[in-house]
């Protein structure tokens, strides 16, 4: 693009020109590069708590379990007072 001095238009040479097919595939790429962008992101988001999720219930799951060792070996250390007559 070239100014007129002459207050002018702006005069565009032909190999500048953009037609209106190349917007619209440009428009297009930039789209699907968003689209799949998106999608890595939500992935990366879905994994990250699923994952967290698993770590949690896992917590879970060891906990529950030590409170019921704790709570059997209590139970088998105490001693049961019988009267035999």
């Amino acid at each position: 693009m070239t100014p007129d001095p002459t207050n002018q238009p702006l005069y565009i040479p032909p190999e500048e020109r953009v037609s209106l097919d190349e917007i619209k595939q440009r428009a297009g790429a930039i789209q699907d590069l968003a689209v799949v962008q998106v999608k890595e992101v939500a992935n990366e988001i879905y994994y990250q708590n699923v994952t967290r999720a698993a770590l949690v219930a896992l917590g879970v799951v060891v906990v529950a379990a030590s409170l019921a060792y704790y709570v059997g070996s209590r139970a088998g250390r105490r001693v049961v007072e019988v009267d035999v007559l």
